[in-house]
């Protein structure tokens, strides 16, 4: 997110049963952002239902600062809310730290990529 964040100032994040993924343009429109973040690559991940959250991109930069390499995090999100909580509990420590974050509407489209082979 760091690397992101000077190139994106905010983006909608979607989450469905399959991943964590966000596509977003950076401000001169040069430049295509593409992450996903595959369901099976986390050790535990559930999504009840498909749900698009718009985050500045440097809040939640700030926010993922203060988790630890071992840290379990848990993100919450409801439909039609307007926050994210994110959720930091140490294995090792028994910390537990809460973070809430205002969502952003941002009215983005989605950017069909198609198959592309380099």
């Amino acid at each position: 997110m760091e690397s992101l964040k000077d190139l994106v100032n905010d983006a909608n994040f979607d989450c469905s049963a399959t991943g964590f993924s966000l596509q977003a343009m950076d401000s001169s429109h040069v430049a295509l952002v593409a992450l996903l973040l595959r369901s099976e690559s986390f050790e535990h991940y559930r999504c009840d239902r498909n749900i698009s959250m718009g985050m500045k991109l440097e809040n939640l930069t700030k926010i993922l600062k203060c988790a630890g390499n071992d840290d379990i995090i848990t993100i919450k999100g409801d439909d039609g809310g307007d926050t994210v909580t994110f959720m930091f509990e140490s294995p090792s420590q028994d910390k537990i730290a809460d973070f809430e974050m205002k969502l952003m509407d941002i009215g983005a489209d989605d950017l069909d990529m198609g198959q592309n082979y380099f």
